[in-house]
């Protein structure tokens, strides 16, 4: 008789801590919504990729050193912070062209990420690496307080949740009551408008886009289920 009233007792507690039903008969929205902040662009973030093919490893590995001591140098000289440098080691492997002529060799590859604070330098920077051999290099840019910016854009991301519900409910003639779930993944952006810029080598005396006010859109995005009634 005990055992009967102990299990009695155990599904009497089971059932009190149940997480609540919903309603079948309650009205409810999903809306998906985006909010955006335009911060300006006050950093660039620099890659570089050292890269050199000879027949003879030894030929292929010295020169590239050679390459990656100018840009260490460049970067000195620049006052480029050692923070703002992050370079990966260096890989050499054994590869086969196949062009006009069917050539095999050693290949050395190393990428540099350089993040820089003034904008200005970017493009001295390119012809100095063109006119010491770098082929592969690319940049996007960045801000600082991109923190900041995502925050924004999240609340602006979550008022207009609100607002289209309210105008959803408005239209069929109800009203939200409360706010069921909120679902939020972020999406950190890191490239401008334009996307990446390929560097390639242009005239020092022509124009540049650069002098232009640049901007990045900080874009987060939410779905929200709101109860209606």
């Amino acid at each position: 008789m005990k055992k009967v009233i102990l299990l009695f007792a155990i599904s009497i507690l089971s059932f009190l801590n149940l997480p609540a039903q919903p309603n079948p008969d309650e009205s409810r929205v999903t809306v998906d919504a985006t909010g955006e902040v335009l911060v300006p662009a006050d950093r660039i973030h620099f890659r570089v990729n050292i890269t050199q093919f000879k027949q003879d490893a030894r030929e292929a590995f010295q020169l590239h050193k050679e390459q990656e001591k100018y840009l260490s140098e460049l970067l000195l000289d620049e006052g480029i912070a050692d923070s703002n440098i992050t370079a990966n080691p260096i890989s050499i492997s054994h590869v086969r062209r196949y062009s006009n002529t069917d050539q095999s060799g050693y290949e050395t590859q190393q990428q540099v990420m350089i993040v820089m604070n003034d904008v200005t330098q970017f493009e001295s920077m390119q012809i100095k690496l063109i006119e010491n051999g770098f082929t592969n290099f690319s940049g996007s840019f960045s801000a600082a307080n991109l923190d900041d910016a995502s925050d924004q854009a999240l609340q602006k991301a979550v008022e207009e949740a609100r607002r289209k519900a309210d105008l959803l409910a408005e239209a069929a003639g109800k009203q939200i009551t409360d706010v069921v779930t909120i679902n939020y993944h972020s999406s950190r952006p890191y490239a401008s408008r334009s996307g990446n810029m390929e560097m390639v080598a242009y005239d020092a005396g022509s124009g540049s886009l650069l002098q232009f006010e640049r901007t990045i859109p900080v874009r987060e995005n939410v779905s929200m289920q709101f109860r209606i009634d």
